[in-house]
């Protein structure tokens, strides 16, 4: 084979790579309908406890971050001790953030005990998935984060790790 040839052969690869990234990059698709989540029945883990049943609308404050995460996901396990933060700092004022576990307790409860995560966190498992895809994410990538409102209305989608700024924006934004 010619070197002219193999430059056009890598360069033809090259450019289906980049279009097939293009194609299948992560998005979120626009969602206002929470029901799904509101009305899903997840298993809660408290410490010393024996797990309970948790329906996710009873778990809503005014302003409510719901981040789907796991222990496997890099960007999820580095955004948590800041929604740890903002929880404290923020929770005196209607802030809730609620985390659902793609995960199970067993392999969750040591990594967050590691980090002192005091807010509620929900154990979807594998049930998680089909939530997530029914709300906007049907890829189930994560972490995917939805903002709500008390009632349960979506007011923003976040596919990815957030940062401080995208929660100091949206406590500004909602009145928090």
């Amino acid at each position: 084979m010619s070197n002219q040839t193999k430059v056009l052969l890598s360069l033809v690869a090259l450019i289906a790579f980049g279009v097939g990234a293009a194609l299948n990059r992560g998005q979120v698709e626009p969602s206002s309908d929470a029901a799904p989540l509101l009305s899903a029945e997840l298993e809660q883990v408290e410490p010393g406890a024996e797990p309970t049943s948790q329906v996710v609308r009873d778990s809503l404050g005014k302003l409510n971050l719901v981040n789907f995460w796991a222990t496997w996901c890099a960007p999820c396990r580095h955004e948590m001790p800041l929604f740890e933060t903002m929880y404290r700092l923020h929770k005196d004022k209607g802030f809730t953030i609620l985390g659902i576990a793609i995960d199970n307790p067993g392999r969750s409860q040591p990594f967050l005990d590691s980090l002192d995560i005091s807010y509620p966190i929900l154990y979807a498992e594998q049930t998680g998935m089909t939530i997530m895809e029914q709300i906007g994410n049907p890829q189930g990538l994560l972490p995917y984060s939805l903002l709500l409102d008390d009632d349960g209305n979506v007011l923003e989608q976040k596919l990815g790790k957030i940062d401080e700024e995208q929660i100091l924006a949206w406590l500004n934004q909602y009145g928090l």
